[in-house]
């Protein structure tokens, strides 16, 4: 008679090995029988887009953005950062140009004749001139401030934009829900709208600043709640 089957190492108790015999039958099973796979539900983009919708509404998005916190802080500090370099080239160019272009709007600056303006008789056409340049380069730089961002966002790609401002609202909609903003508890060097956060550990931090100013205004009425109570 022959016996179809194999021998499996069992256990392994010090220097002695236990072996216990399988048939072919069970290792012919063994062989065939595979573990099925848990299967995971199918979420459909309808479904994914209902989601995102939900979230975005008053909580923080639960999907995983596209944007890594660390380059978004990043790439919003160089934003920041050349926001004020644009405003000062704005400013310069608005005052070359104002220095330029004021002779030819008022030729009175190169004959020193007053000038009439809003009803005014007797002005000095190079202080008008000056006044005129410096309300031009201020316009400049603010328009040069304002538009930075949109501009460097639009030439980043509309793929980096559409993260970059996603990422942006979810801050905001995390910053709005832990901002305390009892008047007792804002200063002034507080970094009421999280413009120090850097990173992941200075979100935390800030999140742990407001939960105590949170904590500290809760007390602040208790106690207030029991003086009331009190002299009643």
């Amino acid at each position: 008679m022959i016996c179809l089957g194999a021998l499996r190492r069992s256990s392994l108790t010090g220097s002695k090995v236990t072996y216990r015999f399988l048939s072919a039958a069970t290792l012919e099973s063994e062989a065939t029988t595979e573990t099925p796979e848990p299967s995971l539900p199918s979420v459909g983009e309808e479904q994914k887009n209902r989601i995102r919708l939900l979230c975005s509404r008053y909580t923080p998005v639960r999907h995983r953005l596209d944007l890594p916190f660390s380059e978004y802080a990043t790439f919003k500090y160089k934003i920041k950062l050349w926001k004020k370099v644009a405003a000062c080239g704005g400013y310069m160019f608005g005052l070359f140009g104002g220095v330029q272009v004021s002779p030819l709007i008022m030729p009175q600056i190169m004959t020193g004749e007053p000038v009439q303006m809003f009803g005014i008789e007797g002005l000095d056409p190079m202080f008008v001139g000056v006044a005129g340049t410096v309300v031009v380069s201020i316009l400049c730089a603010w328009a040069s401030f304002a538009a930075y961002p949109t501009v460097r966002l639009t030439m980043s790609g509309a793929e980096v934009k559409s993260s970059y401002l996603e990422r942006e609202r979810d801050l905001n909609r995390r910053l709005n829900a832990y901002r305390c903003t009892e008047q007792a508890e804002v200063g002034h060097a507080d970094d009421y709208y999280g413009d120090k956060i850097r990173d992941l550990t200075d979100y935390r931090y800030w999140v742990r600043v407001q939960q105590i100013k949170h904590e500290s205004a809760a007390k602040l009425r208790e106690a207030k709640l029991f003086q009331f109570k009190n002299e009643k």
